[in-house]
């Protein structure tokens, strides 16, 4: 394929397919079979060496050699994951140089890039068979050869009948050089559902960019129907074009594709993430010991001398339940002050303790039972929950567990509200469930209105609590939960109305009627949505029957506004034709940034309530698993510098992603996939997580320093949302994960495959720093007005050079973000260790310095005024005296 140059070497594309992903390269061969790669230790006059020979029979190349062609083929392996814009310009130009048959006395006519790309096989939503480009011809039509939706003109994916017999020569080579190296490719027998990279003459499964000349072996076979396969990707709409010799090897292509890319819901077991740990968990479960000749019972045998089967080592769970709310403080007693020596029994010299506000729930849903969806150890309200939970003298006994059932059952699939992080210090707190079962009747529930009262109540007490020990008395605070309960612990206001932004500043700021409010329901709905839920038995909470509670509505699209929007912004970076002179109105068309601003304004909306009105919020939508999990999830970002490290950050996901709930088969699609007629359930596709990670590249991409990981950390988890190489994002709930498939004992982990890449780390990150400096809360305006297009993302695949693919490097500037080039400019957001107060202090006595020059100038103003009345008086007295 592609031009030659005066030495016969061509530019050869090659196909494979292994059990991970079908991957697409291109690489040099001279005439007779060899490869031409460039090498680290040339001949020193730029000219190519040869590292991979043409014949097995064939012993030129040394041991040095074939480490460097190793070297060589990994690296174009992992090239995959940047753009094809990225690739032209930063990969090595292969025929560039001067060769040496020709004394350098002039450059070759072939100057090809090293190109790769790759779909995993997981990651593919539609195989559709299509005309190969020779039919094109024929018809007339341009034969531009796609992957990606790049577009090349000259036909470098031909049709086989075009391929050369060098083309041939050097892909069977290479087809058996690589197979170690790629680990798992299909072999080559006639009865193999695979596409190999050998010759086609045991008639064997499709051959891509295959080497069978015109007038070969399928010659004879009509050219009438599809001679091609395109994959059409569930991540970004991207998509590879394939040629093939024939219908029946586009077919035998096609159902292979379809037999390993889309096992089904039943069959995850064939998907890499299970396939790629198989021989280890099956060699586990083999008898190691067996009985000993002499009767001895060995390690791995019983007292009877049976076998017995043991598991894989499992990986590491990031969120361990009660380790995690014990990280958080949740269950440390609350401190007060002194007790009054006037109150009976107080010296004055004992410090009151007030027990924990929350209280872990053991053995409700230890076997899934209360609730199918959320994990097996939850947090309630002390007062509902029991002072004894912990020990499971009380949930698991009976006590409350009735009151909990009742109350699990007025919520839409038994989700009830249990708590996701909490302030140690009061009773700021974030809590999740799903809507309420409300109806067109108005259906109430005694035992859930008693259980957000107990979350309000617990709350206030609290509050009081660490009011007390501020003010070094038991009774030295107010009653209202509000902003603070006493004006000393009160943030300023000017502060507070700076950070809002006048955006829903009535709401933000607890004043007046306000100031009652015990708890704050936040749904992310809209409310005509939310009201619409009605006539399906469902809604919102009525505040009426919620004492000492008020709701808001967020107005965040559901799943399929989420699905739209991301096929648009997807659609609109793919396209060649996409106008630059409106780039940023088209991208604003989409919709997508307007959806990001609003679920980063209800994170930091809640954050708000939690820091600085110290109030408990609980965050629901619908089913309280999809925009449920974005908003705490991103707050706790914003409060808890724990989760902006690399460690945190995999607690925070499988936390508030996987633990409780969020359906990642179905919204991903893991396993299934739309056939040519457009099957498959589409309806409950969306990229929710993948809209997570773009919100937290919008703090990442702010606010650098404060984050252990960097963007490009956030661009390689994204690419394996769908890849499946790992078992960490599969199934829909932790009871799937870890009853029913046994992910952590049969899959890898991608939390220890992204820690074990240095390039992922943020160095200048400081740890102790970040977590002195506590919480992330910069001007909401100043959040909103700068989020952008993740170009890194959506243009990964472009046809046109937007940026440098990869993620910008972190010893540099941010080009997202406008700096000034010689002096940093002082923000609130970026301060610690006090400097906050400093600053803000110093702001104020600006301000009082401005307002003292400025009823000085007024007085300046005044007395000229005066100045200029009195000479025109004069002149009235100097006339009255002539009269």
């Amino acid at each position: 394929a592609g031009e030659g140059s005066d030495d016969g070497a061509v530019t050869v594309w090659c196909g494979v397919m292994t059990f991970y992903r079908v991957a697409v390269f291109s690489y040099r061969a001279t005439s007779d079979g060899k490869l031409l790669l460039e090498g680290s230790d040339n001949h020193g006059d730029g000219t190519e060496r040869v590292l991979l020979q043409g014949s097995s029979s064939d012993n030129g190349g040394s041991t040095n050699d074939s480490s460097n062609r190793d070297v060589v083929v990994q690296q174009w392996l992992h090239s995959q994951n940047v753009s094809v814009q990225f690739q032209a310009a930063h990969c090595p130009q292969l025929s560039s140089t001067p060769s040496s048959t020709n004394n350098g006395n002039r450059p070759t006519t072939a100057e090809q890039h090293h190109h790769v790309f790759q779909m995993p096989l997981a990651s593919i939503a539609r195989v559709e068979k299509v005309m190969s480009s020779s039919q094109k011809i024929a018809s007339g039509t341009n034969p531009a050869a796609n992957t990606g939706g790049y577009g090349y003109a000259n036909g470098i994916l031909p049709s086989s009948s075009t391929v050369s017999s060098t083309a041939s020569s050097a892909m069977s080579t290479l087809g058996s050089q690589m197979k170690p190296l790629l680990g798992g490719i299909a072999s080559n027998s006639g009865n193999s559902n695979s596409i190999t990279n050998g010759g086609g003459s045991n008639g064997s499964g499709a051959n891509l960019a295959t080497s069978a000349a015109p007038g070969g072996a399928n010659s004879n076979v009509v050219s009438a129907g599809p001679l091609g396969i395109v994959l059409h990707g569930k991540d970004g709409g991207r998509w590879i074009r394939f040629s093939a010799n024939s219908y029946s090897d586009a077919q035998r292509a096609q159902e292979a594709l379809n037999t390993y890319a889309f096992p089904g819901r039943r069959n995850l077991g064939y998907l890499f993430a299970f396939e790629s740990r198989r021989a280890e968990v099956m060699a586990s479960n083999q008898p190691q010991n067996p009985r000993a000749s002499n009767g001895a019972t060995g390690a791995g045998a019983d007292g009877e001398g049976n076998p017995i089967a043991t598991a894989a080592q499992p990986t590491r769970r990031r969120f361990v339940p009660l380790e995690e709310f014990e990280r958080q403080g949740v269950f440390q007693s609350r401190g007060g002050g002194p007790m009054d020596p006037y109150v009976l029994g107080g010296d004055g010299s004992t410090t009151v303790t007030y027990p924990s506000p929350w209280a872990p729930i053991l053995h409700a849903n230890a076997n899934y039972g209360l609730c199918a969806t959320y994990p097996s150890v939850l947090v309630g309200p002390r007062s509902i929950v029991g002072s004894d939970a912990k020990n499971g003298n009380t949930t698991s006994d009976g006590g409350n567990l009735g009151a909990l059932r009742r109350a699990a059952a007025f919520r839409s699939e038994n989700r009830f509200p249990a708590l996701t992080w909490g302030n140690p210090n009061d009773g700021g707190s974030i809590w999740r469930s799903s809507q309420p079962k409300v109806g067109l009747q108005g259906n109430r529930s005694p035992e859930d209105e008693r259980y957000l009262a107990a979350i309000g109540e617990e709350a206030k007490r609290a509050n009081l609590a660490a009011d007390a020990r501020a003010e070094g008395g038991v009774g030295g605070g107010s009653l209202s939960v509000g902003v603070g309960a006493s004006s000393r612990n009160r943030a300023p206001l000017e502060l507070l109305r700076m950070l809002c932004g006048r955006n829903n500043e009535s709401d933000l700021i607890m004043e007046g009627s306000n100031g009652g409010c015990m708890l704050k329901i936040m749904d992310m709905r809209p409310k005509s949505a939310a009201m619409g839920n009605r006539t399906q038995g469902y809604g919102y909470e009525n505040t009426n029957n919620y004492r000492g509670s008020t709701i808001n509505f967020y107005g965040i699209g559901n799943i399929h506004a989420v699905r739209d929007a991301y096929q648009k912004v997807n659609a609109l970076c793919l396209n060649p034709n996409t106008s630059d002179f409106q780039w940023g109105q088209l991208v604003e068309n989409t919709n997508w940034p307007s959806m990001i601003r609003l679920i980063l304004s209800a994170s930091w909306q809640t954050a708000f309530h939690v820091h600085y009105n110290r109030l408990p919020v609980l965050v629901h939508c619908s089913h309280g698993w999809d925009r449920t999990s974005q908003v705490p999830a991103l707050a706790q970002l914003f409060l808890d510098p724990h989760y902006r490290t690399l460690e945190g950050f995999g607690t925070l996901v499988e936390k508030d992603f996987l633990s409780f709930g969020h359906p990642f088969h179905t919204r991903c699609g893991h396993g299934e996939g739309k056939n040519e007629q457009g099957g498959g359930d589409e309806g409950q596709l969306s990229p929710i997580f993948s809209q997570f990670l773009d919100c937290v590249f919008q703090l990442v991409n702010q606010f650098p320093d404060y984050f252990e990981f960097n963007v490009k950390y956030l661009l390689l988890l994204s690419e394996n949302v769908y890849s499946c190489r790992f078992g960490t994002l599969l199934c829909d709930s932790e009871r799937e994960r870890e009853v029913v498939a046994g992910t952590r004992q049969r899959t890898f982990c991608m939390w220890e495959y992204l820690a074990g890449i240095p390039e992922l780390v943020n160095p200048a990150f400081d740890k102790a720093a970040s977590a002195k400096g506590g919480v992330l809360m910069m001007p909401l305006p100043m959040l909103l007005r700068n989020v952008t297009l993740w170009t890194d993302r959506y243009c990964m695949y472009g046809a046109k050079a937007t940026m440098p693919c990869m993620p910008p490097s972190l010893n540099r500037p941010c080009p997202y973000v406008v700096r000034c080039p010689t002096e940093q400019p002082l923000a609130l957001h970026t301060m610690k260790n006090g400097a906050v107060e400093l600053a803000l202090q110093r702001a104020l006595d600006d301000v009082e310095m401005w307002k003292e020059t400025a009823l000085a100038a007024l007085g300046e103003v005044k007395d000229l005024k005066k100045d200029q009345l009195s000479p025109k008086k004069n002149e009235d007295d100097d006339c009255d005296d002539a009269s």
